[in-house]
């Protein structure tokens, strides 16, 4: 066991423990800091003492939770959700460790404040207005008569594209009157036409900062997503060539210039529009299922490597992470009408599919599901490598047609 110690601030929305246990295990000992929301989880509890020390910051402000934390020890601190980036911070400046700087996890988590930092530096990315909260009717009507509809609709803050929707009129925009959340209204940017049908027009940067250090080590591409803006998974290496990946690492390098990221891995996603790439947003952590899809035909350990950063220890990079072939993680979401399942067939038939690693089912006929879960409303997640781009789109469709999944509607 390695002697690193690092505090991971674990929420229920965040990796399975396990998971993460066995991909840091050989690099770092794991400190789980646990607060409010886990009080009375027993069995989330039991499982993280089995695979770590963990330290109880329930109904502690952050200079009483860095004290219970640095009892602990720890060489680092990370958080692999957005919801505990800014507690991460504060106590990581308390204790003296290498994280974001509080101002810069305030940015980085406010879809608003990014989108200003971003604007002011110049990097290509969506038309934008902040809606604050409470907005009065007659503010919003003034932003309407400015606004092209139809437009996109994000909350400031939040992770799983829960809550984002498309504004199809000025009257949608006006039921915001009120509202006790910020919001982001932004460009609702159009597709490319050339990809294939199976990928989507947008993909992401994984990217590993070290002393302001960029190294791009991976291109995560997407699957079309589900309506109205939910993920519907993910695969690396990316479809794009060697122009576009060009603009898509200057776009990510100019984004952590302006916002003086120091040491993190960054996920930043970019649509791919006709006039060209979009920055969408650019996320201070490990994203939700590279690190995964990467492991799927690489060596490269992202999990392990967020430890390393977190720690001071040196990482090197020489390029892009070498890959064997095409990793995916593809996920089935129910339709929007959807109220619960009525039936789930093919497990089997898919799992027998050349290519397919894992199958698995996250619910069942007669269990409900709602599509404002966002991509966590996910009904089968079906994981896996393939040789190439081509043998991928061919999979899909096979998958499309021996997973039979059916809904009772609403």
């Amino acid at each position: 066991m390695t002697g690193t110690r690092i505090a991971v601030l674990h929420h229920a929305r965040s990796f399975f423990p396990l998971d993460v246990f066995q991909r840091t295990r050989d690099v770092a000992e794991l400190i789980w800091v646990l607060d409010d929301s886990f009080v009375d989880d027993l069995t989330t509890n039991r499982l993280l003492r089995r695979l770590g020390t963990v330290v109880d910051i329930a109904g502690a402000n952050d200079a009483e939770a860095a004290e219970r934390i640095a009892l602990a020890r720890p060489d680092g601190i990370l958080s692999f959700v957005d919801d505990q980036m800014p507690r991460a911070a504060a106590i990581a400046e308390r204790l003296g460790l290498r994280y974001h700087t509080p101002a810069l996890a305030r940015t980085l988590t406010d879809k608003g404040a990014q989108r200003e930092a971003l604007s002011r530096a110049g990097i290509p990315e969506p038309w934008y207005h902040v809606v604050a909260a409470h907005s009065p009717r007659d503010v919003l009507m003034d932003l309407a008569d400015r606004l092209e509809f139809p437009c996109m609709l994000k909350p400031t803050t939040g992770m799983g594209s829960r809550g984002i929707r498309l504004l199809h009129d000025r009257t949608e925009l006006l039921e915001l009157t009120g509202t006790r959340t910020a919001h982001v209204v932004e460009e609702y940017l159009p597709d490319r036409d050339d990809l294939p049908a199976w990928a989507a027009s947008y993909l992401s940067v994984e990217t590993v900062v070290v002393n302001g250090l960029a190294h791009h080590v991976a291109l995560t591409g997407r699957f079309p997503l589900a309506p109205p803006f939910r993920e519907t998974g993910n695969f690396i290496p990316a479809l794009a060539d060697q122009r576009l990946t060009g603009r898509l690492t200057a776009m990510v390098d100019g984004a952590i210039e302006a916002l003086c990221v120091k040491d993190s891995l960054l996920h930043t996603e970019i649509k791919l529009t006709p006039d060209g790439p979009r920055l969408i947003e650019i996320n201070g952590r490990l994203g939700g299922r590279p690190g995964f899809v990467l492991a799927e035909v690489s060596d490269i350990n992202l999990f392990a490597v967020a430890c390393q950063v977190a720690a001071g220890i040196p990482v090197q990079f020489d390029g892009w992470a070498p890959v064997t072939g095409v990793g995916f993680w593809l996920m089935m979401q129910p339709p929007i009408e959807a109220r619960s399942i009525s039936a789930l067939e093919g497990l089997d038939g898919a799992a027998a599919l050349e290519g397919v690693r894992t199958v698995d089912a996250k619910r069942g006929p007669g269990q409900d599901v709602d599509w404002r879960e966002g991509t966590d409303g996910q009904v089968v997640t079906v994981r896996g490598a393939v040789p190439n781009h081509a043998a991928l789109g061919e999979l899909v469709l096979r998958l499309q047609k021996t997973l039979r999944l059916e809904y009772d509607l609403n």
